[in-house]
């Protein structure tokens, strides 16, 4: 089996060329990114131009057939002959082609205005995508890097026994990273889930305030069997769309046991007997007012859910906060394993022993990772 100085010495070649690599082309990420930044600051003022060019069109339109009509209307021009007015008309005339000019010369302008972006803007698509294809050449050569160092120095070696303490940190801060990320994958589905039980039960009172009016003009004896069908129409909308309600909390809850139960929440439902063989206005009046206490149960039910919605947010951006903090120790842990490794690349190269530990002075960081 190879030692590990065996091992470096025939990934030399390879580790400083990628090096190199990295090194010239580490400009190009804040490069990259700038640029990407510019084009869409470009395309959103293309966006608010194009904007502006439409209504300036409208205007010229509308002040070009002002113009004509003005220009062309021969009563009005007999009108003012005949009343010792030519001068007048003359110069109303010549104003309407002055307001029409001046809306042309804008037009002009916004047009200029839009080529000069939309020039700006293929020329900075371009650099941006020759950026891109220097920052792959970068994000290649480092995982290119990575690969060298973890086929020299994965797993135990004896010689290097700081290597081998760092690659047990970084593994200890991936599981950490991991569990952390599991955990906020999990919150996040249980808002979403959460989320789509609030718009469910928002349809429902939407129902449930059309049945209480169809219910009190039905007391009323407006609408007759119009307002009764409208009514029951409403009752069972509403109905469906707490039952799905319901499904979507007992889901979110198997997801995140923390969530509560947001309470009752019966819907009045239209008895055949009652409400349509023997319809009377007690009949109705019970009849509303049942669709009333369903109402309030579906207020109530509405106030604890947003009270889930907000713990549940909570805990989301707990869970962030320590993916955050997980990554940014898993980092800090690679950063320190690629450090100690490249230092023994430059032992070797200065022709001191592989084993030895100094503090490296470093040409060229070493990659870093994006988790």
């Amino acid at each position: 089996m190879a030692t590990i100085r065996e091992k470096l010495q025939s990934a030399a070649a390879e580790n400083t060329k990628l090096s190199q690599t990295i090194s010239e082309t580490a400009y190009s990420i804040s490069a990259h990114q700038q640029s990407e930044n510019y084009v869409r600051d470009l395309k959103k003022q293309i966006a608010a131009q194009e904007k502006e060019l439409k209504e300036v069109n409208r205007h010229v339109d509308k002040e070009y057939k002002d113009h004509q009509k003005y220009r062309d209307s021969h009563m009005k021009r007999l009108a003012y002959k005949l009343g010792g007015k030519k001068l007048k008309f003359e110069e109303e005339a010549t104003r309407e082609e002055k307001e029409w000019l001046d809306a042309v010369a804008m037009q002009l302008k916004a047009k200029k205005g839009l080529e000069a972006l939309n020039t700006n803007l293929a020329e900075a698509t371009k650099s941006s995508a020759d950026l891109h294809a220097i920052v792959e050449v970068h994000n290649n050569a480092r995982r290119e890097l990575d690969a060298l160092y973890k086929s020299v120095f994965d797993g135990p070696t004896p010689e290097m026994q700081e290597e081998d303490a760092k690659e047990n940190e970084v593994k200890e801060a991936e599981q950490k990273f991991n569990a952390e990320q599991l955990r906020l994958s999990t919150e996040k589905q249980a808002r979403a889930i959460l989320g789509d039980a609030d718009m469910f039960l928002n349809r429902a009172f939407v129902d449930i305030q059309d049945a209480k009016s169809s219910a009190t003009m039905d007391a009323w004896g407006v609408g007759g069997t119009f307002t009764e069908m409208a009514e029951n129409n409403a009752l069972s909308r509403c109905q469906q769309h707490v039952s799905q309600t319901e499904m979507l909390i007992s889901q979110a809850q198997r997801v995140q046991p923390a969530i509560r139960h947001i309470g009752d929440m019966r819907i009045a439902q239209m008895d055949f007997l009652s409400n349509v063989v023997f319809d009377n206005i007690f009949s109705n009046m019970a009849m509303r007012d049942r669709i009333s206490d369903s109402m309030r149960q579906l207020t109530l039910a509405q106030a604890n859910l947003q009270k889930e919605v907000a713990a549940e947010d909570v805990r989301v951006r707990d869970a962030q906060t320590e993916v955050d903090r997980a990554k940014s120790v898993l980092d800090t842990k690679r950063e320190e394993l690629q450090r100690v490794r490249a230092a023994a690349f430059e032992r070797l190269a200065n022709g001191e022993e592989v084993g030895e530990a100094r503090p490296p002075q470093y040409a060229v960081e070493p990659p870093s990772y994006q988790a």
